[in-house]
């Protein structure tokens, strides 16, 4: 642990403790008191990690965070504020901060809060890093989109036969899987069949000195030294040369004629030069076949570390926002409902109109009441505590606990002699809970539930299929967003929320769906995780 922090308070003991406790950590820390003196240093040297107060004279925090992520875009950005609004954190997100620490502190949220602003560091400087791989990708494969190996001999035995006036010839490289024989690449004048069930040893076929010699020669049938592949094509000559980069040989490229004629030597420039290219072109054939995958997987890195980038952003901004809408929010929502249950025992013999309205306000309290919730679910990231789960029971007691609508039927299968696995029951139930009444909701008009569990393998699967709408396909890849949603109420965290607690027990959630007929959701969990694992 290396990096750089500056700390601006314009209170000295905030100031001494955050810089003490953050050098116990294994930070650089150093500690200015006014805006001013920040922005003095944050241009004269490079900081990894600013931690700024909102409020203070003159200069304020949020011109120091606008005047810091000027200067480095990518400095990690953590406000400090005993006044913890809604206004002041969406200015602050606006402006780029990654967190907040708020007064009292406690030294725990501190480390975390600025850990997690070094990491989302980390994975911005590593997107940067694999973003520099996609354009030598684009032109590696605008130079090597054709090459193809076994194109690439062919070609070269065609020019290779046509050149010499042979009447057949082979590419016959080094086989890796069986060291000291060769195998055929590519043949002409002979079925390929024929060709690739000769065996071609390298100490015993006339070829073998090629390989090791490092240096073309002329074969002749009336000396009896043909090579196999020719000898079994009937030839009577034979030229054969390295196909060889460097002191490096892979093979050879082989050319024979099945009729006397006076040949000499003098096509072995033309045919070492095409090998040498071949043999290079091969390479460089490899070398893109290689980088290719090296960067498919690098562009797999870098979505994986957008994808955590994003929701590691999503999962800060929500976590912050959270605490002050509880704040602001809960409180009147508390005395709305205790103000509602009075008027309906004051006006118990009121007309049913009033009565009517009275109940719809009770449901939007609660609405309003369980996105608060949510938003608490999705930002509290709990690590699950792990127990014996029999997975029958689990989901027995989540139905239990879930109205059926009237209109739909439910329909549970299940498998016998399930094993146990070690998961948080109770989280595990609130993820189900979500997966059942999104189904339910799916299905307006009525349809039919089918939730049956399996084993697969060392994993434990729960599928549950509905008939209902459906996901449209361009919402499929996006269903598992924070805050993406395509109901009228609600705001997009409940998948979200399953996906996180499957993810945590180290498991997979997976959809299928099609519009009209209905959508599958399997959750896929470990019959064992053990302990060190789960840590």
């Amino acid at each position: 642990m290396n990096e750089r922090v500056l700390v601006v308070d314009d209170d000295p003991l905030v100031v001494d403790l955050f810089v003490n406790v953050l050098e116990d950590a294994g930070y650089r820390v150093e500690g200015v008191f006014c805006g001013e003196d920040a922005i003095e240093r944050l241009t004269a040297a490079q900081f990894d990690i600013l931690l700024a107060d909102v409020k203070m004279p003159g200069v304020d925090g949020l011109e120091v965070l606008r005047q810091a992520k000027f200067l480095d875009p990518e400095i990690a950005a953590v406000v400090i504020t005993g006044h913890g609004t809604l206004e002041m954190a969406i200015k602050s997100i606006q402006l780029g901060a990654e967190g907040f620490v708020l007064k009292p502190t406690d030294v725990e949220d501190l480390l975390a809060i600025v850990a997690h602003a070094v990491e989302k560091r980390r994975l911005i400087r590593e997107n940067i890093r694999l973003k520099a791989f996609l354009p030598l990708f684009e032109v590696t494969k605008r130079l090597a989109s054709e090459v193809d190996l076994g194109e690439l001999n062919k070609l070269a035995l065609d020019f290779a036969v046509q050149e010499t006036g042979a009447d057949g010839g082979a590419v016959l490289l080094r086989d890796e899987t069986c060291p000291g024989h060769l195998m055929v690449a590519a043949v002409r004048g002979m079925h390929p069949d024929i060709a690739r069930a000769i065996t071609v040893q390298e100490a015993e076929d006339p070829i073998g000195r090629v390989l090791h010699s490092g240096a073309g020669c002329l074969l002749a049938a009336d000396e009896g030294s043909l090579g196999a592949v020719a000898d079994w094509a009937g030839a009577v000559w034979e030229l054969c040369v390295p196909l060889s980069i460097g002191d490096r040989v892979l093979g050879v490229l082989d050319v024979w004629g099945t009729q006397r004629q006076d040949l000499t030597e003098d096509h072995l420039p033309l045919l070492s030069t095409l090998a040498g290219q071949l043999a290079v072109t091969r390479e460089n054939a490899l070398l893109y076949q290689h980088m290719e995958s090296m960067v498919e997987e690098r562009t797999r890195e870098l979505r994986r570390a957008q994808e955590r980038l994003l929701r590691s952003e999503r999962l800060a901004a929500i976590g912050q926002l959270a605490a002050s809408v509880a704040h602001e929010l809960r409180h009147p929502l508390g005395v709305m409902r205790q103000s509602t249950y009075f008027l309906s025992l004051k006006l118990a013999d009121a007309d049913e109109k009033v009565k009517k309205h009275l109940r719809i306000l009770e449901q939007e309290i609660g609405a309003s009441d369980k996105i608060i919730t949510d938003l608490m679910d999705f930002s509290r990231v709990h690590r699950p505590t792990l127990t014996e789960v029999d997975i029958e029971t689990l989901l027995d007691q989540t139905l239990a606990s879930i109205e059926v609508p009237a209109e739909v039927k439910m329909v549970r299968t299940r498998a016998k002699k399930l094993p146990h696995i070690w998961a948080d029951g109770q989280q595990l139930q609130q993820a189900f809970r979500n997966l059942i009444v999104n189904a339910y909701q799916s299905m307006p008009e009525g349809g039919m539930l089918y939730i049956s569990t399996a084993r697969e393998g060392k994993y434990l699967e729960v599928a549950f299929r509905d008939t209902g709408m459906g996901i449209p396909p361009e919402h499929l890849e996006r269903i598992f967003e924070p805050l993406f949603t395509t109901k009228e109420r609600g705001i997009g965290l409940g998948l979200a929320i399953c996906q996180g607690i499957v993810e945590r027990h180290r498991g997979t959630i997976e959809v299928e769906s099609l519009v009209g007929q209905g959508t599958t959701f399997t959750v896929r969990l470990p019959i064992f995780i053990p302990e060190t694992e789960s840590e």
